[in-house]
């Protein structure tokens, strides 16, 4: 199926849903974490990797991205450095930290409860009965 009408039909099932793809902005933190995880990366090639965690092209706040990797370096979840790419310009590239490997165990356990109580909510559905 080619990507537009996916989209579009993603939409459209989505018009009567208050919960939706498009709406997990809450979950930018530990997929930031998850990302550099892998490695240091800058805020761009961190925004192309969210998608493919899931997040929208149209679902990605860019400010919030950046808003959200001040704050973890606030917090000393992340450190950064400005480097020079192969072109010579200079990058901020963001890198996790002990604190924040931490941070990611957490949120992979919520994760889990989230995930379990969700699974549950489709078995229940799926039985017709509570």
């Amino acid at each position: 199926m080619r990507k537009a009408k996916f989209i579009e039909r993603l939409n459209d099932k989505e018009k009567g849903c208050d919960y939706s793809l498009h709406r997990i902005s809450r979950f930018i933190q530990p997929s930031l974490l998850l990302v550099l995880l892998k490695g240091s990366s800058y805020g761009y090639q961190l925004i192309e990797d969210l998608k493919s965690l899931g997040f929208h092209q149209e679902s990605i706040d860019i400010g919030a991205v950046y808003r959200t990797l001040r704050k973890m370096e606030k917090e000393g979840f992340v450190k950064s450095l400005w480097e020079k790419d192969k072109t010579k310009r200079k990058k901020r590239y963001y890198k996790i930290t002990p604190s924040g490997r931490r941070l990611l165990k957490i949120w992979i356990e919520r994760i889990k409860e989230r995930k379990q109580a969700l699974e549950k909510f489709i078995t229940l559905y799926k039985g017709g009965k509570l």
